[in-house]
């Protein structure tokens, strides 16, 4: 989505270019400038804010990924990198033909970028309501601010933009572009407005939300009540995102989700040649209560004391101003919070080899009763949802009685993934294994298995003297015999990628096999590594490791225990093994790995590699630059983990990077 671009393109820019910003950038002391959410508008529904440049850079510079990057065994790359990004970049504006890169330049303090659509209650936005805002507080370099205004109205005018001249607003001079239309179907010209007003350039693609944030910094509007500061969802969320032990920020963002939503929606229904007539899945949910989750936030801080990385994000849900029956029931399925005898720590099945680890907790039956309603506000027939669940359980060859085997599950699970050389497609193994209820019988857990045997259609088999049920969706539809009035299940939902990209699909679990031991029931990738899971007892499990002892009591003072649901531990080094060696083969997109296929994922299903798809931007990294030994990089790479703690207001994660031991 358009937003979404504009948020990596800004990460990724300013976190390349980080290092060169903390570079000859000393200026004399400035007054210190309030901060951008209090010029914006109330309407600002997606918010990105580098607090400082300048201390981003040299906290950066600081950390191991700043040794990294500045290694001589990496620097190579690293440079070709930044000229490949750059070389991007140049093809990938904001929306007025600003680069972030180019604030460089400038001893600027705060660089942020907002998207804002003013909201008419049941209405769809209006074309050209909305708009982008970059603000730069420049009060420290005035005159290389000039200078960069200059530069931008340079590349402006190559880029065929016109200028519709210097106007005067509020006694402001700006500068007014206009660009031509470069595909017919366009609702409105593309126009840039451009100044420097008091200690910010400012830089809009909307006028009259450039006059709004404009009248606020000149102080001719009030600054309080029609804020994006003022505002609940706002204060609220930055409030439990705030970093424990007096950390600085240096990046902060906010995002209302539904406005964001309608937000990016908006501008591809103006940048699309046809709209398209189809249903409007966010007002099913919005009918169905998520509005509950009133917005998101988050803080990170980079190379503090104890961390090479800091940071916190919280989800506004209060559970005490739920406004109706369908906030309250989708709060019920979203119910994350700690519950009687279960925990956050990993179970003791879980090796200690693994790449990473995710323990949480989800009232399951809660979320199968709360999920039935939605279901029928998408299918548009009341009791859909029950008639499929009275379907499945009277099928002669299903009779799976759903709740019923839901019923049966603990609320717990855990999330593994582990690497196993030699290092291929094959290599990553993944596995889920979900508590059972204590005090099921033999038989009990035989009809449970028995019965997703039968869902899955799939086929029995013995490891270790314990049965499972291999679920191979690797196979042609021929092989299955099934005939026209067989009740398939869809698997559509697990896949990432263009549905007409046959080679871009990824299923989570394109073979599964599953199976029930040490009371919990058990979902994996890979036959012999389930096998393993089932029979092994493991002398030195994950939680005697050192490092996650270390990462365990790390997250334990930066949080409350009590609070705790949930937790996650990953070991950097070791989850980017495979993907190394996979890049330096050439072999990146066709990677099997779920970091592979969600990096290929991010950067819009362009290839690292020289296999760029067709019509994509071209972005060929010289892989020959790389380091042939993986240890070179391996040395920088640290753990990470963070936990999730259960607020009557919300949720709030929290986690960090350490060192390498």
């Amino acid at each position: 989505m358009v937003l979404r671009k504009i948020a990596i393109l800004y990460i990724v820019t300013l976190f390349v270019f980080s290092s060169e910003l903390a570079i000859g950038q000393e200026a004399p002391a400035a007054q210190p400038t309030p901060r951008s959410e209090i010029f914006l508008p109330a309407d600002t529904r997606a918010w990105i804010s580098i607090p400082s440049t300048k201390a981003l850079g040299e906290h950066l510079s600081k950390s191991q990924f700043g040794q990294l990057a500045r290694d001589p065994a990496v620097q190579p790359f690293v440079d070709n990198a930044k000229e490949q990004i750059r070389a991007w970049l140049e093809d990938k504006k904001i929306g007025f033909d600003v680069r972030l890169d180019q604030f460089e330049k400038i001893n600027a303090g705060e660089v942020c970028v907002a998207g804002i659509l003013p909201e008419v209650a049941g209405q769809q936005a209006v074309a050209g309501s909305h708009g982008v805002v970059l603000m730069a507080d420049v009060g420290r370099d005035l005159p290389a601010a000039q200078k960069l205004l200059v530069e931008i109205e340079a590349e402006q005018k190559r880029q065929g933009a016109v200028k519709l001249g210097n106007v005067a607003i509020n006694g402001i001079d700006v500068g007014k572009w206009e660009f031509a239309k470069k595909r017919k179907w366009a609702k409105r010209k593309r126009i840039s407005l451009q100044a420097i007003v008091g200690n910010w350039m400012l830089v809009s693609n909307n006028e009259k939300i450039f006059r709004s944030v404009l009248r606020r910094i000149i102080k001719l509007d009030p600054q309080e009540n029609g804020n994006l500061a003022s505002q609940e969802p706002f204060k609220l969320a930055m409030e439990g995102c705030k970093l424990p032990n007096g950390s600085p920020n240096d990046v902060r963002w906010f995002i209302e989700p539904f406005g964001y939503v309608k937000l990016a929606r908006a501008i591809e229904i103006e940048n699309e040649p046809v709209k398209k007539m189809e249903d409007d899945w966010t007002a099913v949910l919005a009918r169905n209560g998520m509005r509950a989750i009133r917005s998101v936030a988050g803080t990170v801080s980079v190379a503090t004391a104890d961390q090479e990385a800091l940071f916190r994000v919280f989800v506004l849900a209060p559970k005490d101003k739920v406004r109706t029956e369908e906030e309250k029931r989708m709060l019920s399925i979203l119910d994350f919070g700690p519950m009687p005898g279960s925990t956050h720590t990993p179970p003791a099945w879980v090796p200690g080899s693994v790449t990473g680890s995710y323990t949480g907790q989800w009232n399951f039956t809660k979320a199968l009763n709360g999920i039935g309603p939605i279901v029928d506000s998408f299918m548009k027939e009341e009791g859909a949802f029950k008639g499929l669940l009275d379907t499945i359980k009277q099928e002669p060859d299903f009779r799976v009685d759903i709740p019923k085997l839901i019923g049966q599950l603990d609320n717990q699970f855990t999330m593994i993934s582990a690497i196993k050389k030699p290092l291929d497609n094959e290599s990553e193994k993944l596995a889920i294994g979900i508590k059972l209820k204590p005090g099921l019988s033999a038989e009990q857990k035989a009809e449970i298995l028995d019965s997703i045997g039968r869902a899955v259609r799939g086929k029995a088999l013995m490891l270790g003297g314990i049965k499972a049920i291999e679920d191979d969706r690797t196979q042609e539809a021929d092989d299955l015999d099934l005939s026209d009035d067989d009740l398939v299940f869809d698997d559509e939902s697990e896949k990432f990628g263009d549905d007409d990209d046959a080679g871009n699909q990824f299923a989570l679990f394109e073979k599964k096999y599953i199976s029930i031991a040490k009371d919990t029931l058990f979902v994996c990738n890979d036959k012999q590594y389930l096998k393993r899971l089932l029979t092994s007892s493991d002398k030195k499990p994950l939680t005697g490791q050192s490092d996650y002892v270390r990462m365990e009591k790390m997250l334990v003072s930066l949080s409350d225990p009590a609070k705790v649901s949930s937790l996650r531990f990953g070991r950097i080094d070791k989850a980017l093994e495979l993907n190394y060696a996979m890049l330096q083969k050439g072999e990146l997109s066709d990677s099997k790995s779920l970091i592979g296929k969600l990096a290929n994922e991010l950067l819009a299903n362009e290839r690292l590699t020289n296999k760029v798809k067709e019509g994509g931007p071209q972005v060929k990294l010289d892989i020959s630059k790389l380091p042939a030994d993986y240890r070179e990089i391996a040395k920088f790479l640290g753990t990470m983990g963070w936990v999730m703690e259960n607020e009557q207001s919300g949720w709030r994660l929290t986690g960090c990077v350490l060192k390498k031991d």
